[in-house]
């Protein structure tokens, strides 16, 4: 089940993964106030399924998924997508929790909670990782 509307025909800035409903809708009101157009999911395999997992240009997922862990949509995007920039997110911090997502997310690991600016930056920073790769130069 997808929480987001139906995927238009433009592609998708942000693609939202996470469980919480309220942390969902929270990073799409900062994220669409600053211009950039937001899709979402609530799971993994929803996620994996999305038609914004081709488009998007960021990925911002959260490592605690109730179906699969984080890495698993980060790994399956990845996959078709190689230069698809990363955000994890968690509110779990262990060693091994923030040792693996800097590891795996070129564009940094954001610890909940997190504030509008840490979100924006975070995502601006994702953005000019690989402007020219993901097909948008802005």
């Amino acid at each position: 089940m997808s929480e987001s509307k139906p995927a238009g025909t433009a592609p998708c800035d942000v693609f939202v993964v996470d469980d919480e409903p309220i942390v969902r809708e929270a990073v799409r009101r900062v994220l669409e106030a600053e211009g950039m157009r937001v899709e979402t999911a609530p799971d993994a395999r929803s996620a994996i399924e999305h038609p914004a997992a081709a488009s998007c240009r960021v990925l911002l997922c959260d490592l605690m998924l109730p179906d699969l862990p984080g890495t698993e949509v980060m790994k399956a995007l990845r996959a078709r997508r190689p230069q698809l920039p990363i955000v994890l997110t968690t509110g779990l911090i262990t060693a091994e929790n923030i040792a693996g997502a800097m590891e795996a997310a070129d564009g940094g690991l954001l610890l909940k909670p997190f504030d509008d600016t840490e979100l924006i930056e975070a995502i601006r920073s994702a953005l000019e990782l690989r402007p020219a790769r993901t097909g948008d130069a802005r």
